[in-house]
């Protein structure tokens, strides 16, 4: 991503997942979530490159 020139990366993974928490030890920090009904909790992931 940063030979691209992005300067931020952002992903995201269902609440119920553990890739949450890879990301978090990647550096990702919370950026929002989404709530859809009958759906687990969205989370938004961003980190600066």
């Amino acid at each position: 991503m940063i030979k691209k020139g992005f300067k931020i990366c952002m992903t995201s993974t269902q609440a119920n997942e553990s890739a949450q928490n890879f990301y978090r030890k990647l550096g990702y920090k919370d950026a929002g979530c989404l709530l859809l009904e009958k759906e687990p909790l969205e989370i938004f992931l961003m980190k600066k490159m």
